[in-house]
């Protein structure tokens, strides 16, 4: 009887101790200090794909850094002016925008630094940008801008890689319609698009060869609707790679660089410093192959934005 007792009081106890030390482990691995406590980082961006995915990526590696963030502005704005009022009212910490916004909405910066390279287009407007207290901490190495697409097969059999071969090819007489959407009618007459592609480049295309205000010109350009060849785009959209489109390089860049950058307040990033070091390797990691994939997976495959992240974020070793 009592080597019963014994036995079921060191039984009590070894489970008294086994529970003890989980809770402890459970404690210690749910227990992380905030940096900034009560003190989210507040970043926000902008409702189209590539957007998304850059407020998703920012997000989830300040968490992982141990940085309370408040994310509710991702993905929620649906005009390009927008992330950069906030952040001049100290609405927002943070957001995702375009080299080429600097082009647009600084006084006194020489267009024509945004079609030379991605590091001048960027120090431009962060040079620029640095007296209305905005700091853009760091860039991705690629060029989301305006440009035209053909089904890559098109492409490859009539030789055409870059605006050069393009205009050899309309010059020789090549059958040519190209399809532009209703809101980006612009494509037609801006200096920086067919106009500039034509002197720059040295072609002309005739006034029934350029179709405006059609509603999805890249299944278009896909299905071979209405004799349509070609249509405007944006350089790193989803849907290209979705529909085997290739997109007409632009070696001068007539169409100006727009790299996606993350821009903060100065106030910001005095007060958390790191920020800039924990974002910069992340976004220096996005090349064209990469966001490309990334937006074709929103767009078409299905999948959402924080998931998209969250695997490339772990696949880089940048999260666990």
């Amino acid at each position: 009887m009592k080597s019963k007792f014994i036995t079921l009081s060191m039984c009590v106890l070894l489970m008294g101790v086994t529970l003890v030390g989980c809770g402890s482990k459970k404690q210690e691995s749910s227990t992380k200090e905030i940096k900034n406590e009560g003190d989210p980082i507040v970043i926000a961006s902008m409702t189209d794909e590539e957007s998304q995915i850059y407020g998703e990526l920012m997000k989830q590696v300040l968490e992982a850094n141990n940085y309370a963030v408040d994310a509710s502005g991702v993905g929620t704005y649906n005009n390009s002016t927008l992330p950069r009022q906030s952040l001049m009212q100290k609405q927002v910490d943070i957001v995702q925008d375009y080299t080429g916004r600097g082009m647009m909405f600084i006084k006194d910066v020489d267009p024509k630094l945004y079609q030379t390279d991605l590091e001048t287009a960027f120090n431009t407007t962060k040079e620029a940008d640095a007296k209305n207290g905005l700091v853009w901490m760091c860039y991705s190495p690629y060029n989301n801008s305006d440009g035209i697409c053909v089904k890559r097969e098109w492409a490859e059999k009539n030789n055409i890689k870059d605006f050069n071969d393009f205009a050899k090819y309309i010059n020789n007489g090549g059958e040519m319609k190209i399809a532009i959407a209703t809101e980006n009618s612009y494509v037609a007459t801006a200096p920086t698009c067919i106009p500039g592609w034509e002197k720059t480049y040295g072609f002309k295309l005739k006034e029934d060869q350029v179709i405006v205000g059609t509603s999805d010109p890249q299944t278009m350009v896909s299905k071979g609707t209405d004799g349509i060849i070609a249509s405007n785009c944006y350089t790193t959209g989803g849907a290209l790679e979705a529909l085997d489109l290739y997109v007409i390089k632009d070696p001068k860049y007539v169409s100006p660089i727009y790299s996606p950058s993350a821009v903060c307040t100065d106030e910001i990033l005095k007060k958390y410093p790191e920020i800039k070091e924990i974002l910069t390797p992340v976004f220096n990691a996005i090349d064209e192959n990469t966001i490309r994939d990334m937006n074709k997976r929103l767009t078409a495959d299905g999948e959402n934005a924080a998931d998209i992240a969250s695997k490339f974020l772990k696949e880089k070793g940048f999260v666990k």
